[in-house]
């Protein structure tokens, strides 16, 4: 790899790190409120953590790929602005953690000049779009989609509408009908296929997981693959003008399609589709093995046989294997980081893959080269064999940094892991390789719905007390045409999972199955007694443990809990400039109410304005113009923009207070009249 990018980011990036300043400049000095301030920084991928004031960045990574440069960078910046600690996301991305305000933004420009965008990071944008960690590798894919996939986030990520949708726009590509990216999940889902020797996908739409999912229905049974800008960009369109943006708990696309029906939502897909024209470039992919940096042989140490069985697997390349490095629950120390880096840069083709199961992959390994790879993990603490179901067990980040977890999810983690590791359950038969998802609240984060086990945190009360809990659902499952969501509402003392989790694979262990085959042949029946029998919680007297949550040393309280900013986004400004010009009005203001009032509805026409000057200029443009607000508020807005032009505008506004309330209310009666959209078009 001979350039630091791994794909080419959006024109609009250097103009959003000014803004960025700006903003932390403003914010800082409270020029502007936080409201203001989160809806910009959102979806620039920034949020502010559990602690008041402390932020993470999240960096995208297409397909999960990430340099030994890169990766380096990221640790530096953590060490710099933040708490040492990164953290692997389920979605492949990679998230900077405790980032003080003041830091916010050199980390960013420090990140984005080296590749790690956090722009559509978050936010009601098109998210990072994911990848089966396989691709190119796999034996049984039909093409490598990596390329593709990079063609596509391009594509996407330089429209300004990418960042203005009713909720996040969702994307996967897999190579093959496994579908490890859970396309079959996602708002969009793109499946590898040939059709008379033309690569293309098959397309799948309406997934999700939440606290409503879904499974997503096919929308395509083939595309070409130089088509599928075409598709994608006929889907964002369609939830952009259809989807709901007054209620962002029903915005998503698979809600879109309840609402409207699947056959209502074709038919306006293919009407967008009609309309657009740009297509793909072709694209090619070489398969040659890399050109190896490390060629030292190393005799084969203790215990690498049985590590080289459960992390290594072959490549469709023969003499070539794919490592995976499992990391507890994707959290990632700097120097770690670091140390993993180098072996990135020694080992493979010099690219490591975040993985939706929050560990690294490093691809393109020679087989000779295993023995030294294995003695440079066991230097930093990587080198015991860990099978799947302990490598691969995935969770968020819950309550020890998200304003929205319930649980601290990481603490169950590591409790079942550790249970599970000191049982005497044969982790090299058929359970080694079960799932265990862990979301600490309703959210998916950690992709619960389709796991074979999937915990998701809630708080109940017991004797009197709150109590951290999980809901225990069982037999998810990802594949195309079998995706299944799993099902039941066992709750259990956070305290009680562990136990319950090894009670569970004993059961199937003693069935001489796997989990999943175990599960779909009477094993729920035997879920559920044992689901019984965990669910009694002692006393606070009698435990007071049992009231505090893994990996907390305080009671269990909801307290630092608060509004998720995942669905933040630049249409929550609406109601912020309407209360504004409200408050302005009262407190004698009239020019900043104009101001307030006129920017408030510039983004329902897909316009943002910099100034109240601008604002009132583009409402006049757009609105007035148009016949969408009375004309008889002209001459106020004329009156404003001439104001705007002295030494003290505010002073130079002489307009009745009455005018000004009339153009307030003429400005909320249009927006009360918008459909769940909120766009807004011209007659």
């Amino acid at each position: 790899m001979t350039t630091t990018n791994l794909y080419a980011l959006p024109d609009s990036v250097p103009q959003d790190l000014e803004q960025l300043k700006s903003m932390c400049d403003q914010f800082t000095r409270e020029e502007i409120t936080a409201a203001r301030f989160q809806a910009f920084r959102v979806p620039q991928g920034i949020y502010e953590q559990r602690e008041p004031g402390t932020y993470m960045i999240r960096c995208r990574l297409p397909a999960g790929q990430v340099t030994p440069e890169q990766m380096r960078l990221a640790a530096r910046i953590s060490r710099e602005y933040g708490s040492g600690v990164l953290h692997l996301t389920s979605r492949q991305d990679l998230q900077v953690h405790a980032v003080a305000l003041e830091g916010i933004y050199p980390a960013t420009v420090a990140l984005t000049n080296g590749g790690l965008s956090p722009k559509g990071g978050g936010g009601n944008t098109v998210r990072n779009i994911a990848a089966c960690p396989f691709a190119g590798v796999c034996p049984d894919e039909v093409f490598d989609v990596t390329p593709h996939l990079i063609a596509l986030t391009e594509a996407l990520l330089n429209d300004p509408l990418s960042y203005q949708l009713p909720r996040k726009y969702k994307i996967a590509y897999s190579g093959c009908g496994t579908d490890c990216a859970g396309a079959t999940v996602n708002d969009l889902g793109l499946i590898a296929k040939q059709r008379d020797g033309i690569d293309g996908f098959a397309v799948y739409v309406g997934g999700g997981m939440g606290s409503f999912s879904r499974v997503a229905q096919g929308l395509e049974e083939f595309v070409p693959a130089k088509d599928v800008y075409r598709v994608a960009e006929a889907v964002k369109r369609v939830f952009d003008k259809h989807g709901n943006r007054k209620n962002r708990h029903r915005a998503r696309i698979r809600f879109l399609i309840e609402s409207l029906g699947f056959e209502e939502f074709q038919k306006l897909y293919r009407a967008e589709l009609t309309g657009i024209a740009k297509m793909l470039a072709p694209v090619s992919v070489a398969h040659e093995a890399p050109r190896r940096t490390y060629q030292t042989a190393v005799a084969a140490a203790p215990g690498f046989a049985q590590w080289q069985a459960v992390h290594a697997a072959p490549q469709k390349q023969a003499g070539y294997f794919t490592v995976d490095i499992g990391t507890p629950a994707g959290v990632l120390d700097a120097n770690l980081l670091d140390s993993l880096a180098d072996l990135v840069q020694r080992f493979g083709d010099g690219i490591a893959r975040a993985t939706a199961w929050q560990t690294l992959m490093l691809r393109w390994v020679a087989e000779d080269d295993l023995p030294a790879l294995h003695a440079g993990l066991a230097a930093i603490g990587l080198g015991q064999p860990r099978p799947p179901i302990l490598r691969r067990m995935v969770t968020c980040a819950g309550a020890s940094t998200c304003r929205l977890g319930i649980c601290r999810s990481r603490g169950v983690a590591a409790a079942i892991q550790q249970a599970i590791g000191e049982s005497d359950l044969d982790l090299t038969g058929p359970i080694g390789d079960a799932s265990i998802h862990i979301s600490g609240c309703t959210n998916s984060c950690g992709r619960h719905p389709v796991a074979p086990i999937g915990l998701f945190g809630v708080a109940r009360r017991e004797h009197g007390r709150p109590i951290p809990a999980y809901v225990v659902q069982l037999g998810g499952h990802v594949e195309e045409g079998k995706s299944t969501l799993a099902t039941g509402a066992y709750t259990l003392p956070a305290k009680n999972v562990p136990a319950f989790v090894v009670d569970l694979l004993r059961a199937a262990q003693d069935e001489g199955a796997d989990l999943d085959t175990f599960l779909a042949n009477g094993g729920r029946e035997i879920a559920a007694a044992l689901a019984k029998r965990h669910e009694v919680a002692p006393s606070f007297d009698d435990d007071p443990s049992a009231y505090i949550d893994w990996d907390a040393q305080e009671p269990f309280s909801l307290a630092g809990r608060g509004a998720a900013e995942c669905g933040a986004g630049v249409f929550d400004l609406i109601d912020i400039d309407l209360a504004e010009a409200t408050n302005s009005l009262a407190a004698g203001r009239q020019l900043l109410a104009v101001g307030s009032a006129a920017r408030a509805l510039l983004i329902t026409r897909s316009k943002q304005a910099d100034s109240d000057k601008e604002g009132v200029e583009l409402f006049l443009k757009l609105f007035v113009d148009e016949g969408l607000v009375p004309a008889s508020v002209r001459p106020l807005l004329e009156s404003a923009q001439r104001a705007y032009t002295e030494p003290v505008p505010e002073a130079a506004f002489l307009a009745e207070p009455d005018d000004v309330a009339a153009f307030v209310e003429a400005v909320k009666a249009l927006y009360k009249s918008l459909g769940p959209s909120l766009r807004v078009t011209p007659a």
